[in-house]
């Protein structure tokens, strides 16, 4: 997720550009159409990866395993809703989906508009048929939730697989909810002035955004304020206790937005406007970029990351953008939405 801001803040960020990382090679697997907001992504137990997009309420699916051209492949097609956020696998091959209307213009309602949904993928594959690729059957998709008080429901994970409940971030409303599958019924769980919306101009009012839980714990970031946060919690989401921050934002356009953890607990978030990768140890000393630069658009305005799941991918980090649709690069340059692919060090998530 990534607000709309004025070109003229470029010039505040000029006398970064000395010490911006540098250019690290990224691989482009797909650049979807111009104006295309590719808001999300998960990555299934086969390698295939699930891409949500805002602009549009369509849910895609690509394999990075296939050599040579390849396009993602529409999954489904929410209709009632203008665009899709947050998406998170909750049982084998099953994965929630986020559906609402995301506020491009003043005229269209968002509020109780946010929908949760499942999307349940075991034995959907993709087959080739007269040289294009296809589903083999269709996903089985069902509501979950209709979350009529929130304002803009976006970051989404998963709080217990046993107990089938997740959490969800509301960038607009500031607070964090939580949500149980089996009855669809969602309560507060987390709502405090580190999920609060902070000014930060020339950008609009925004909260918490990007939401994980690992262990015991949920980390979050808040668009507004630019910071990257801890809590320990309760079964039902609920603090246990308060609330640290582990880094804040590096770079004046730098916007932590979504993020994925790997098996040591690094954090790797992505920075909006910043146009780049950034990782955060687990300890929170270190903080560094790992690829991207701020005046490139081989990652163009990046808005969520999770690593592969298999062999020969799990050090790859599939990183989704908005190709600077919100946060032109360099002030005035989009392109479309943008899947690519970036080596790390790292051993990925799959421990």
């Amino acid at each position: 997720m990534a607000l709309r801001f004025a070109v003229s803040l470029f010039a505040i960020c000029s006398a970064s550009i000395a010490t911006a990382p540098p250019l690290d090679p990224v691989r482009t697997l797909y650049e979807f159409p111009k104006d295309s907001y590719i808001e999300n992504i998960a990555v299934r137990s086969n390698g295939q990866i699930l891409m949500t997009d805002l602009s549009k309420s369509e849910l895609f699916l690509f394999d990075p395993s296939v050599a040579g051209s390849n396009t993602p492949i529409l999954l489904h097609d929410f209709d009632e809703s203008l665009g899709l956020a947050g998406i998170a696998e909750y049982q084998p091959d099953v994965f929630a989906v986020i559906s609402g209307n995301y506020s491009f213009t003043s005229t269209v309602q968002v509020v109780g508009t946010w929908k949760v949904w499942s999307v349940d993928l075991r034995g959907v594959g993709i087959t080739t048929e007269n040289g294009q690729a296809k589903l083999s059957s269709p996903p089985v998709v069902k509501k979950i939730a209709h979350v009529k008080p929130a304002h803009f429901l976006n970051g989404l994970t998963v709080l217990s697989e046993a107990d089938q409940t997740l959490l969800i971030s509301d960038v607009n409303g500031g607070l964090i909810w939580s949500l149980d599958i089996k009855t669809g019924s969602y309560e507060v769980a987390i709502n405090n002035t580190f999920t609060a919306l902070y000014s930060s101009p020339p950008f609009s009012a925004s909260g918490v955004d990007g939401v994980h839980v690992r262990g015991d714990s949920a980390y979050f970031t808040n668009f507004g304020n630019g910071t990257f946060n801890k809590v320990l919690i309760n079964e039902d989401g609920t603090p246990a206790g308060p609330v640290t921050t582990i880094a804040n934002t590096k770079g004046p356009l730098d916007q932590y937005d979504d993020f994925t953890f790997d098996c040591d607990g690094n954090a790797f978030v992505v920075t909006g406007g910043g146009n780049t990768i950034e990782m955060i140890s687990a300890d929170g000393k270190t903080q560094v970029y790992i690829a991207g630069n701020l005046n490139s658009t081989a990652i163009a305005e990046p808005t969520s990351c999770a690593f592969g799941r298999g062999p020969h991918d799990r050090h790859i980090l599939y990183v989704v953008t908005a190709g600077g649709m919100e946060t032109p690069v360099n002030g005035n340059t989009i392109i479309g939405g943008q899947l690519v692919a970036v080596k790390t060090t790292s051993r990925g998530s799959a421990c």
